[in-house]
């Protein structure tokens, strides 16, 4: 028995010898004064730096103030903050803010034994001060060493600078997620008013969120902010903070967040500023950046506008683009959070896939398809309202938006011909995406709104292709770091181009995209994908020879109605061009690779076949086509041909014998 008593405390004595060396080797870890493994230093610059935030100018160079704010316009001061604003956070975050050191041992003991029941890091025990830290100091990555370092450097802080000066550093590089960062830009940005002027129930949402940006988003995820922020005024109310009254007036206080501040522009530049310079948004941020885009102030009011007009129940989105730079001038949706899914694209894929490679491999816009209910072995397609007319010109097809005559012409094309013209005109495909139905959209995975609007933006540029992008230009200390990569190459021929873009202007002005007949100048194609019990997509992609504008509605929580198409895409481009975002006043310039000419019309409608008029053919009997001069039909009677063009080319007269020798449109 005392054998094994004096074992029990041997034990004991090596048990708490353990504990008391590990204890001191964290301790020693963790003192400032002692940098055993060449551990980060305390950098006081980066404690207020994000207190710039990015610069990001419009296209007139004008700074936007939807969500970034140069200079110091926002910084927010710590005696300008109400009392309640204050507590708030310190109530959830670190209630024992002003009795630690820069770290809450109490807290640290609780969660580690929390965690070790749990098998897992599931919590976390970081002061305000350690958050600050982590924020302007460290990653993100869940390690002890990262972990060691954080409390290293809070204790550190905690020794030269006051409460009120971490917190109001603190509140300063706080993010709110959307390319939201601190305390002063979230309350101008979702409430519209200065910080100073926060209620308890703003302050105790605003405490709510930055917990997990995305899951208690006041846009997307409002269920879930309303759990928190009475979870925070509970904790404020546990803790003396608060009154019962005040408690309960802020929990059904009615908190109206400002929609039109979540800039659907601002989520893109961020994924697409840290993307090419290959960077975090943390350092983004840091690092005083100066970003130019082709962001128009007017045209996003106007798409504001046009979306809060159009009622729809779902996601809708409006892109317009310069087709000069590749810019986006407007990226706009009715939600919170980057919307840029990958959706069936519908009928606008018939252009830059079955009809720009039909007009690449030699077909010309009067060449004849019969559109019949036709099946393509085990693939039945039919058309909209199971609507067929028979022997119709390819320009007319595309004009009523033909299902028949776009599977039939990928066919006849092939369609690894076609996804190569139109991966050139920057569509993507899928592994699966090899067989005809593809022609109206059905993808594996879809593609993006920006792609589909690039790719007629490519046609509104005469077939060359180049990317689009949100940033111009990105300088630090008016040192340019980085400029737009234009990735620019000939995707289609310009005759091709052309004669597209001359069918979908007949489109706008007599086909599916008809409610912009009296809109100008204006190339369009409308899509719808749905069956009877809804729609899932809805686009109409149309373009000037200055601007492309992408419209898309797409189904939420349930189908769209019937009733919503393509069509009513038509609506908001016609208020675009009725408020003059698009200017529709400018022609297409007609390149040299296309001309007029005059065909037989009779053969056209008897035979079905397009053939140039002979010369001898009474005018009664032509008809006048825009054609690819490197396309052109041949004529039918090659002997007459032969005799009448040599005459045509020695008398400078165009009539012969009282025929008609071709006019000046021969070529």
């Amino acid at each position: 028995m005392k054998k094994a008593v004096k074992i029990s405390i041997i034990c004991l004595c090596v048990f708490i010898t353990v504990i008391a060396l590990a204890i001191g080797f964290f301790f020693l870890l963790i003192e400032p004064s002692i940098n055993l493994f060449n551990a980060p230093t305390l950098d006081l610059d980066k404690l207020t730096s994000y207190s710039r935030t990015l610069t990001v100018l419009d296209i007139n160079g004008d700074p936007i103030d939807d969500a970034f704010y140069g200079g110091d316009r926002l910084y927010v001061k710590i005696e300008d903050l109400s009392e309640n604003t204050v507590n708030a956070f310190i109530a959830i975050e670190d209630k024992r803010f002003y009795k630690h050191s820069g770290i809450d041992y109490r807290r640290v003991a609780s969660t580690l034994l929390s965690n070790i029941k749990a098998g897992s890091f599931k919590e976390g025990a970081s002061t305000i001060t350690q958050q600050l830290i982590k924020n302007t100091h460290l990653s993100n990555e869940k390690t002890i060493r990262r972990k060691i370092n954080e409390m290293r450097l809070a204790r550190h802080l905690e020794r030269i600078y006051s409460k009120k000066q971490i917190l109001e550093c603190y509140f300063n590089v706080l993010y709110f997620g959307s390319g939201i960062r601190g305390l002063g830009t979230a309350s101008r940005v979702m409430f519209g008013i200065p910080a100073s002027e926060l209620t308890l129930a703003q302050s105790a949402a605003l405490a709510s969120i930055i917990n997990n940006p995305a899951k208690y988003s006041p846009y997307s995820n409002i269920e879930n902010l309303t759990k928190r922020k009475e979870l925070v005024l509970k904790q404020m109310l546990n803790q003396g903070l608060i009154s019962a009254s005040e408690y309960s007036d802020a929990v059904n206080e009615d908190i109206v967040f400002d929609n039109d501040k979540q800039n659907q522009f601002v989520y893109g530049l961020i994924k697409n500023a840290c993307a090419e310079l290959k960077c975090t948004e943390k350092s983004l941020f840091n690092n005083n950046l100066t970003i130019a885009t082709d962001y128009d102030k007017n045209s996003v009011s106007c798409a504001r506008s046009a979306i809060k007009n159009c009622e729809i129940d779902g996601n809708v989105r409006i892109l317009i683009l310069n087709n000069a730079t590749g810019g986006i001038i407007c990226d706009e949706t009715n939600i919170s959070g980057y919307l840029n899914p990958r959706r069936s694209p519908a009928s606008t894929i018939k252009p830059i896939l079955s009809y720009a490679a039909a007009l690449e491999s030699g077909m010309n816009p009067l060449s004849q398809i019969l559109d019949e209910p036709t099946s393509f072995g085990d693939y039945s397609p039919n058309n909209y309202k199971n609507v067929y007319r028979g022997y119709q010109s390819i320009k007319d097809c595309l004009i009523s938006s033909s299902n028949i005559a776009a599977v039939k012409l990928l066919q006849y094309v092939g369609v690894d011909y076609a996804k190569s013209i139109a991966q050139s005109c920057g569509l993507s495909f899928g592994k699966s995406d090899n067989s005809l139905p593809i022609a109206l959209g059905g993808m594996e995975n879809g593609v993006t709104l920006i792609e589909l609007a690039n790719a007629y933006r490519t046609l509104a540029n005469g077939g060359i292709y180049s990317d689009v992008h949100y940033v111009n230009k990105i300088s630090e200390q008016n040192k340019t770091v980085h400029r737009a990569d234009i990735n620019t190459r000939r995707a289609i021929s310009d005759d091709t181009a052309y004669l597209l873009t001359d069918m979908l202007i007949e489109c706008a002005h007599s086909g599916t995209a008809k409610k912009l007949k009296y809109s100008g100048i204006i190339a369009a194609k409308t899509g719808t994908n749905g069956n009877d019990n809804g729609n899932y997509d809805c686009y109409c992609i149309a373009y000037t020879p200055t601007r492309t504008v992408a419209v898309w509605f797409g189904a939420k929580d349930k189908p769209l109605d019937n009733s919503v198409t393509g069509a009513s895409c038509c609506k908001i481009i016609k208020e675009l061009c009725d408020n003059g975002i698009i200017e529709t006043d400018e022609t297409f310039v007609m390149p040299d690779s296309v001309a007029y000419y005059e065909i037989d019309a009779t053969e056209l409608s008897d035979s079905h076949e397009v053939y140039l008029a002979d010369p001898i053919l009474p005018k009664r009997y032509r008809r006048r086509a825009l054609l690819s001069k490197r396309h052109l039909p041949i004529r039918k009677n090659i002997d007459i041909i032969d005799f009448y063009d040599r005459i045509a080319w020695e008398n400078s007269e165009s009539q012969y014998n009282g025929f008609d020798v071709f006019d000046s449109t021969f070529d």
